[in-house]
């Protein structure tokens, strides 16, 4: 039997997590399930879509994540992790808003060029018309809603601005808004008006920085 816990990887009986197999059979799954959900959508994913896509049996897929909705959640698992091991050390190391504004700006092209954000927005999709699959979508969110929460606490320390908007409300619109952009680029085809948005952002995240004077002087 697997054991799960919401926004985090499908783990098995022995606790070890899926994507951990020593022949690296569930990482090529789930892979393959990731191509899938690139090419194909959350409604084209099926488990021969991607036992096709992988070159395996779709009997894996059931064998080693007991359905194809865990498997599609491990792809999201994954991402997650990737982008966390990149990119969290970057973003715990920052100190100003205009430090934020530019790893905000590298992260994007990159979930662009791997398709991150297609695979996002298909489980989203798939998600409003699933509420279950929807509460297991939205937990693999909440950990990068908490980061940015932290990370606001840290710079708008001493500052007003806790008293007007908690961080833990700021942090959530800054994901949501992140997100979507992320997903209306990618439906538009068109990534001049996010490119410009992220540009916005960085022109204010300088005045922004002017009002965390503590946190300017930590960075000398």
């Amino acid at each position: 039997m697997e054991s799960r816990v919401p926004g985090h990887p499908v783990q098995d009986a022995s606790g070890d997590a899926l994507l951990a197999g020593p022949s690296g059979t569930k990482l090529v799954i789930v892979e393959a399930a990731l191509g899938t959900l690139k090419s194909k959508g959350f409604a084209g994913a099926s488990a021969r879509a991607i036992a096709r896509e992988g070159g395996f049996n779709q009997a894996l897929i059931f064998y080693h994540f007991g359905s194809v909705r865990n498997l599609l959640l491990a792809v999201l698992d994954l991402i997650s992790e990737r982008r966390m091991a990149e990119y969290g050390p970057a973003f715990e190391r920052a100190r100003t808003a205009p430090q934020l504004a530019g790893l905000a700006r590298t992260i994007y092209a990159d979930d662009l060029k791997r398709g991150y954000i297609t695979v996002l927005g298909e489980m989203v999709s798939g998600g409003v018309g699933d509420p279950g699959l929807g509460i297991e979508v939205a937990a693999r969110i909440e950990p990068w809603i908490a980061m940015v929460e932290r990370k606001l606490e840290q710079l708008l320390s001493g500052t007003p601005v806790p008293l007007l908007a908690s961080p833990r409300d700021l942090a959530f619109g800054l994901v949501a808004l992140y997100f979507g952009v992320d997903m209306l680029s990618h439906l538009q085809i068109d990534q001049s008006r996010a490119e410009s948005l992220l540009d916005l952002a960085t022109r204010l995240s300088t005045l922004a920085d002017a009002v965390l004077p503590r946190q300017r002087q930590e960075t000398r």
